[in-house]
């Protein structure tokens, strides 16, 4: 139960308004009802279920899932005429079918979540029926609009028909008549409608007789009188006593059908009540996502900590943007906070934004605040806020007030959260303030968290003075004489009276003069105030410009190890890119070897197969770097390089020489050095590089006799192939047979040209014997050559002296 004092506080906090447009969040009646009737709970346990469903569903709502309750009807009086097992009519029984299928529905809703994530709403799946014998009895016998079945059983079908007949030979008779060469001159419009239940014809009054039957109604002029005629009368009769039995036949059927329901009456009372509470649960939830609520963390220390908090009724009334949020904390060591500023400076906002708060945290309400929000239980919030005085009591601001400050006080304790708007206001200021400070005291001690506003600077001190007490004021803004409704605590605020004053154009004589009549206390306090702003402000600009110059620190940080992952992704790349070029040529390396060897097996040579086979072998050993990662770095000592240093570039197993060395490269092991491999240089880190010997072996002399020196790294070029296979492919070779010297070395450079375009090396020259001249200007040319790295005359099985095979 709810005491006076505690009613008043609700009132106070506008709670009422609140819950209406809770209400308006609701889908059914009996939802909207209970969002209506929410009062503030006391128990943790209670509580932190109710946090937990609105929660839940705040989470399926923002994942689209959540769930609907607009077609759960009305069941309340449905429900007691149960109980005395009355029959019910079409209509109930079909609310009584929407709720077991919206139940059975619901039920397979939330067996479907997750145990972990959602255990409160999964709490109501025993509640919840799944009524598949009674839905299946009643959607046998009712349609979907809730009527009973033409064929809901043998006989109703056959009186279903039986009437169907009758009121076709009906119709026919009164065709017969409409249509008759004597009779229907008699009427006065060729249709028939219904009087009293019965089939009549419009006749005009003064031929009535044309028209023989039993008249059941007249029009207002006397003109017209509706006539049933006589070989309708009969037939009428007959389908009169089949409507009977028609209505005999349903309410039998409704009589069946209520027994049934009412036999499964426990079941479906026990789901119509989870079903409003589950809507109930997802109107918090939905009214949460008009304020952006979230789920505070409970505390038994009766300490609050709301950051950014907002007062929902304002934000439901001027949008989010509008309010001006603020961080309070309370309780513990600091449990008395007493808020001074001037007026209209937000300061009875804030009041009502904590107790409403409070008060919502209770009934399981999410609240307008920023995550790591930290809410108390209290078990009695008291509020004095505004003016409840009453008329037919005739007391005054100050009686009124003190009446329910005097309850406050009488109740307070540990547990407690009283809310005291301009304490001591009324009377005489020396004695409210006196008043103000003796109850604030009190409330301090009985270990109550209290929030007050007031205008008393006598309470200013009472802060520094008294342990767990807290100065705080509203920020006000004197350049544009408005307030901010920032809240800084610590820090007591003024009225700013002559302040504004000053700034409206106040004779600068009368506001010297007014400041003289002033307590030098409170002049002194309020100068001290108004400088610990002035520093602060400050303070808060550079806090601010720190706080940008660390976030511009961070997004520098995180841009740059983008680019560095970046980096990463593209060495990765290429060398993919490189080992599948490899990979397939490869590949057609093995078939030949393969092909090679098959060959030689069918012949007497096993020696010359065996050595195809070797080769192939040394092939696949090569291959195996191709599926390495990309090393990054070694974690050696630095080791110092040099322009002209022979070295290995590690992630593309490729080697070359120095060609520009930055200096200090070695302390930075992402310093990029290039290296020339051949035609290509290559850029790459430090830490991607090794350095090898100089004592590689000279090349031999080649099969087609002395070395042609060049340009190359190389001490040769030509050179006598020992293990390598060349696979001959239209792309790497070019066929000059039959072709002038001229021309052929023409083709021979534009053929070079491609090739190292496309990575593809080694290459065949295919240029005969012949006289030797092509042979000796293709082999001079490819000495000469800034593309060739060394160059061989061909195989036996290549083509011996009448190729060239050469590498880029």
């Amino acid at each position: 139960m709810f005491t006076d004092i505690e009613l008043r506080a609700l009132r106070s906090l506008e709670w009422d308004k609140l819950l209406e447009f809770l209400s308006q969040e609701a889908e059914s009646k009996r939802g909207k009802d209970l969002c209506r009737q929410v009062l503030p709970g006391r128990e943790r346990a209670i509580v932190n279920v109710l946090l937990a469903e609105s929660d839940e569903a705040l989470a399926l709502i923002n994942q689209r899932t959540g769930m609907s309750f607009e077609r759960l009807p009305e069941l309340d009086e449905t429900l007691n005429r149960l109980d005395s097992q009355a029959v019910l009519s079409e209509s109930e029984l079909h609310f009584c079918r929407s709720t077991m299928t919206l139940s059975r529905q619901s039920k397979r809703s939330l067996s479907l979540l997750d145990n972990e994530a959602f255990p409160a709403l999964r709490n109501y799946l025993p509640a919840l029926a799944l009524f598949d014998q009674l839905l299946g009895e009643l959607n046998e016998m009712l349609d979907e609009s809730g009527k009973v079945k033409d064929d809901a059983t043998p006989h109703l079908r056959g009186l279903k028909s039986e009437v169907r007949r009758l009121d076709s030979k009906i119709k026919d008779e009164l065709n017969k008549v409409i249509h008759s060469q004597t009779q229907s001159k008699a009427l006065q419009e060729p249709i028939y409608t219904q009087r009293n239940g019965r089939y009549v014809l419009p006749v005009n009054a003064a031929q009535r007789h044309v028209v023989p039957g039993i008249v059941h109604d007249s029009s207002q002029s006397g003109l017209t009188v509706y006539v049933e005629p006589m070989p309708v009368v009969e037939l009428a009769n007959k389908l009169r006593i089949k409507e009977a039995e028609i209505e005999h036949e349903i309410a039998r059927i409704l009589a069946t059908l209520s027994q049934l329901v009412y036999a499964g009456r426990d079941e479906l009372s026990q789901s119509y009540v989870a079903l409003s509470e589950l809507d109930a649960i997802f109107a918090r939830a939905r009214f949460a996502t008009k304020y952006d609520g979230i789920k505070p963390e409970l505390n038994d220390e009766n300490r609050f900590e709301f950051i950014n908090a907002r007062h929902p009724l304002l934000i439901l009334q001027s949008g989010k943007e509008k309010v001006v949020p603020n961080t309070v904390s309370l309780g513990g060591k600091e449990r008395t906070l007493v808020i001074t500023g001037p007026n209209t400076g937000g300061k009875t906002v804030l009041l009502k934004t904590i107790g409403l708060l409070s008060m919502m945290v209770r009934t399981g309400l999410l609240i307008p605040v920023s995550r790591g929000s930290k809410a108390a239980l209290f078990t009695e919030i008291f509020a004095d806020i505004g003016d409840e005085q009453s008329l037919a009591q005739s007391l005054s601001t100050f009686s009124s007030h003190m009446t329910t400050i005097v309850d406050v006080v009488r109740s307070a304790s540990v547990g407690t959260l009283a809310l005291l708007d301009e304490i001591g206001v009324g009377t005489d200021p020396r004695e409210g303030a006196a008043i103000a400070r003796s109850v604030l005291e009190h409330l301090n001690d009985s270990g109550a968290v209290t929030v007050s506003t007031t205008h008393f600077g006598q309470l200013k001190t009472l802060a520094y003075n008294l342990p767990g007490m807290v100065n705080g004021s509203l920020e006000f803004d004197e350049a544009t004489l408005s307030p901010t409704y920032r809240l800084r605590t610590g820090i007591p605020g003024s009225s700013k009276g002559i302040t504004i004053a000053r700034r409206l154009g106040l004779d600068e004589k009368l506001v010297e003069l007014a400041i003289s009549y002033l307590d030098v206390a409170d002049t002194v306090i309020d100068e001290t105030v108004a400088r610990l702003e002035e520093r602060i402000k400050g303070l808060e600009s550079k806090e601010a410009l720190a706080q940008e110059k660390l976030s511009e620190a961070e997004r520098l940080s995180q841009e740059l190890q983008a680019e560095i992952d970046r980096e990463r992704e593209q060495s990765e790349e290429t060398r993919q890119k490189l080992a599948a070029a490899l990979k397939e040529e490869f590949t057609v390396a093995f078939e030949l070897i393969k092909d090679t060897i098959r060959n030689l097996q069918k012949e007497p040579s096993i020696s010359g197969a065996q050595k195809a086979k070797e080769k192939m072998e040394q092939l696949k050993k090569e291959l195996n770097w191709l599926d390495a990662p990309v090393k990054k770095g070694a974690e050696a000592a630095p080791v110092k390089f040099k322009v002209g240093d022979r070295v290995s570039v590690v992630s593309l197993n490729q080697k070359g020489v120095i060609e520009e060395l930055p200096e200090g490269i070695e302390s930075n092991p992402r310093g990029i050095v290039v290296v020339r491999a051949g035609a290509v240089k290559l850029k790459v880190p430090v830490s991607d590089i090794k350095r090898i010997s100089d004592g590689g072996g000279k090349a031999e002399k080649g099969s087609g006799g002395s070395v042609h020196k060049g340009r190359a790294t190389t001490p040769g070029r030509v050179y006598r192939n020992e293990t390598d296979v060349f696979v001959r492919t239209d792309r790497n070779t070019l066929d000059l047979r039959g072709e002038r010297v001229d021309a052929a070395l023409i083709k021979l450079e534009q053929f070079l040209d491609a090739c190292l375009l496309s990575s593809v090396s080694p290459v065949m020259i295919i240029h005969g014997h012949g006289t030797g001249a092509v042979k000796e200007a293709v082999r001079q040319f490819l000495s000469n050559s800034n593309y060739v790295s060394k160059f061989r005359p061909g195989e036996t099985y290549e083509g011996a002296d009448g190729v060239t095979v050469a590498e880029l």
